[in-house]
């Protein structure tokens, strides 16, 4: 959840979730529209229900919310919110207070303002089904790992060590998707430590070819990460 948001400082951390708070109790009580949504990113995927607010106290709100959602909420602890009434077009973060999935309710507090990184996403992402090796490759150096997550416009590889120093930002990005082998250029755009390794993204050029075999995959994915949140609720 950590790299699809940040925490944004409008005043301070007292007047920022007064603020928040009394947004929130403006919409329950009508005077705002009640746009107000959840959203998580569950393996990338973003889960995204409206919501019905039931109370509103001077640190906690009770929700009703959409079965699959309480579902994350239950694992992730945490939740972004969204509506119009936010200033400067920002989100807010909570984290998880309460949470009853039977019952789909939830509670949330500690709210803070925040941008939401995975908005300004130029396509869908999702996180990669177990093992799937990668390389990427310049005219000096390779590096070898196994993938993250990939896009139409990125992946994400992680590998045991660092990047080599001096490798070049400009090279391919070699992985096999569905026995599929892929080719891409590709360009580095950030390594940072992640586990027990360094976590590499890459903006990638996709051709028809590793454009229809991605979006495949994507889609699959999506399908298969939905099915498995389905089952958990039922």
């Amino acid at each position: 959840m950590k790299e699809t948001y940040q925490i944004v400082s409008l005043k301070d951390g007292t007047q920022d979730f007064a603020a928040i708070i009394q947004t929130i109790r403006e919409i329950h009580s009508g005077k705002l529209k009640n746009d107000l949504r959840l959203i998580n990113y569950y393996h990338e995927v973003p889960v995204s229900y409206p919501v019905v607010i039931e109370h509103v106290d001077a640190e906690m709100v009770d929700l009703k919310v959409h079965q699959a959602q309480s579902v994350v909420l239950a694992a992730q602890k945490q939740a972004l919110l969204k509506s119009a009434a936010f200033p400067q077009g920002l989100g807010v973060h909570a984290l998880t207070e309460r949470v009853n999935v039977p019952k789909c309710a939830v509670t949330l507090g500690r709210f803070a303002y925040a941008s939401i990184r995975a908005d300004r996403r130029e396509s869908v992402r999702v996180t990669v089904d177990g093992q799937v090796e990668a390389t990427y490759q310049t005219d000096q150096q390779t590096v070898t790992g196994w993938l993250q997550d990939i896009s139409l416009t990125g992946c994400a590889l992680l590998s045991a060590s660092s990047l080599p120093t001096g490798i070049a930002d400009q090279g391919t990005a070699r992985l096999t998707l569905d026995a599929t082998c892929l080719s891409v250029p590709a360009r580095l755009v950030n390594s940072r430590p992640k586990d027990d390794g360094y976590l590499h993204t890459f903006q990638i050029e996709v051709d028809k070819q590793a454009d229809k075999v991605i979006s495949q995959y994507i889609y699959n994915r999506q399908v298969q990460i939905i099915q498995t949140l389905k089952e958990q609720f039922g």
